[in-house]
């Protein structure tokens, strides 16, 4: 080998999705098993249709995964961690507006006395009230100071108004409702939804014939029905709101609309305009308006895609005496993608910023189960990352000019400012 002389430059055109092996637990819950790993870590991720969305009452979706191993009749929270941490596991739960669950990570030859101490103390969950009173007061303060800066204030806002005030998307909790938690809430949310409705597994790492039937026994014990929640429709609201921030130094800008999902054919094209105008460090808004003006220290754009909607928005936090000059700049460059051809040069270094993150971000059979998530949960077929990577690979100039017009009408917008 010579090592004077550079490997031969290639792009990526396709990627080999290791697809795991789907096993039927039960006739209605499935796990899906990648065991091609390099070393003895396995990770359990258990995953509900418990996020926010499914709520009838604020915070009742977040505290109850947050306590679903705070203690049953027999062990305390702190015994129960004591031994996951005996077998030298971790524990971790995960909300969002749409899903909820529960990840276990240990060795191989340890996962299977995790999962038992896991599996006990969750199907006895008590929700104590000493443990919910323990969490509303640690949550509650750090709403407080959440709540005195100006981001919060914008993104909370911006939420409601991106979806609607009516949708379960856009409910948001306020103080009050950390007043309103209250454990038989939580247990009846525990049981009508972790209890009664079927999780999906995914399992990361080698285990051996008996983890897997100890999984089957586990899913057999627990509902096949499926969540529902009744959404009322997505009412954005456009033009802008501004939130008065009293003694606020700076002031976020938040400015989006609804946007398509994953499954659109837009989508992948779209992905490439997005980090032209914001989503890479060397973007057109940094280069504008954090190098060029100095207004910011970081500016961004992206696409936020749930189960049901999606949308688009760019971020950031100036000065009050240079908010409307920052919006000024921000359209400027949203025009000038309507109105002139990105260069081949630009276009080029963002493709392969794209691939190259893509693909950094594919290594590994922990990075490849994420991959697959992201197919299983927006139900997208198996040749969606390769379709991505050939429409970044060929789209053209034209194509994203004519993207920009198609979706970046400032008619269209939302704009919400707080400080």
């Amino acid at each position: 080998m010579n090592r004077a002389i550079a490997p031969e430059y290639s792009k990526a055109q396709h990627i080999d999705l290791v697809v795991p092996q789907r096993i039927k637990l039960t006739d209605k819950i499935d796990l899906y098993w990648l065991d091609e790993t390099q070393d003895d870590t396995v990770k359990l991720d258990m995953t509900w249709d418990a996020g926010s969305k499914y709520q009838s009452k604020k915070l009742t979706a977040s505290f109850t995964n947050a306590l679903l191993l705070a203690g049953t009749d027999k062990l305390t929270a702190n015994e129960i961690s004591e031994k996951i941490d005996f077998q030298g596991g971790y524990i971790s739960q995960d909300l969002d507006k749409d899903q909820g669950g529960v990840t276990l990570y240990g060795l191989s030859n340890k996962i299977e006395a995790i999962f038992d101490v896991f599996a006990e103390n969750f199907s006895s969950a008590i929700f104590p009230e000493s443990e919910v009173e323990k969490l509303i007061d640690i949550r509650k303060n750090g709403f407080k100071v959440s709540m005195e800066k100006v981001a919060t204030l914008c993104r909370q806002e911006f939420n409601k108004h991106i979806f609607g005030q009516t949708n379960e998307y856009g409910k948001v909790a306020s103080l009050e409702d950390f007043d309103n938690v209250k454990s038989a809430d939580l247990q009846a949310f525990y049981k009508s939804i972790y209890l009664e409705t079927k999780p999906t597994l995914f399992l990361v790492g080698k285990v051996d014939e008996s983890f897997i039937e100890k999984l089957k026994s586990w899913a057999e014990s627990l509902g096949t029905s499926t969540s529902t929640t009744i959404n009322t429709g997505f009412e954005q609201t456009k033009g802008r709101i501004e939130i008065a921030k009293k003694d606020a130094i700076q002031t976020s800008i938040r400015i989006g609309r609804l946007m398509v999902q994953k499954n659109h054919p837009d989508y992948y094209k779209f992905q490439v305009l997005n980090t032209i105008l914001g989503g890479y460090f060397g973007s057109r808004l940094m280069a504008n308006i954090r190098e060029d003006k100095g207004y910011t220290y970081g500016i961004g754009s992206g696409l936020s895609v749930l189960d049901d909607s999606a949308y688009f928005y760019i971020s950031t936090e100036v000065a009050k005496e240079v908010v409307d000059n920052t919006i000024t700049e921000i359209y400027v460059e949203i025009d000038k993608l309507k109105n002139e051809f990105v260069s081949k040069n630009e276009l080029k270094k963002v493709k392969n910023y794209l691939l190259g993150d893509f693909l950094r971000g594919s290594d590994g059979a922990i990075a490849m189960m994420e991959n697959f998530k992201n197919i299983y949960f927006n139900n997208l077929s198996e040749d969606y990352y390769t379709d991505f990577i050939h429409a970044i690979n060929n789209v053209t100039a034209k194509q994203l000019k004519d993207l920009a017009n198609k979706y970046w009408d400032k008619a269209e917008f939302l704009e919400v400012l707080a400080g």
